[in-house]
């Protein structure tokens, strides 16, 4: 089932919400830090090259209890099925070369706020 079809569904059974997404859920298990640091600039050029196609809504690293690093994170795919998503997640080089796990998860966006301020003259912006 598409995420189109799923909205139109949950929709017909009194439950309409927003867009349909598909979490991915990347983790490192055993594989060492130094690894997955080593291919981290051709999965940072990934995750760039499918923001740019439009395939990523938000994708970021999950942080520890210290706010440190420890190589897991989480990418939501803009796409229409749990298989699509499935298909990008690997291709993406942590997983393509075996450093990470995922686990695709679909999600529906229902409620939440996004506020982004321009400031034209100084170039910059403030997402919160």
């Amino acid at each position: 089932m598409t995420a189109a079809d799923a909205r139109k569904e949950l929709a017909q059974q009194g439950h309409p919400g927003g867009p349909i997404y598909f979490a991915c859920f990347t983790r490192r298990g055993d594989t060492n830090l130094t690894d997955i640091t080593g291919a981290f600039p051709e999965h940072k050029q990934w995750v760039a090259d499918q923001e740019a196609a439009g395939r990523i809504v938000v994708a970021g690293p999950f942080l520890t209890d210290d706010l440190s690093w420890d190589g897991d994170g989480l990418i939501v795919f803009r796409v229409e099925s749990a298989d699509e998503a499935e298909r990008l997640a690997r291709q993406d080089p942590m997983h393509a070369q075996g450093l990470r796990t995922f686990q695709i998860v679909a999600w529906q966006l229902n409620e939440g706020s996004v506020r982004i301020d321009l400031t034209f003259s100084k170039g910059g912006f403030e997402f919160a």
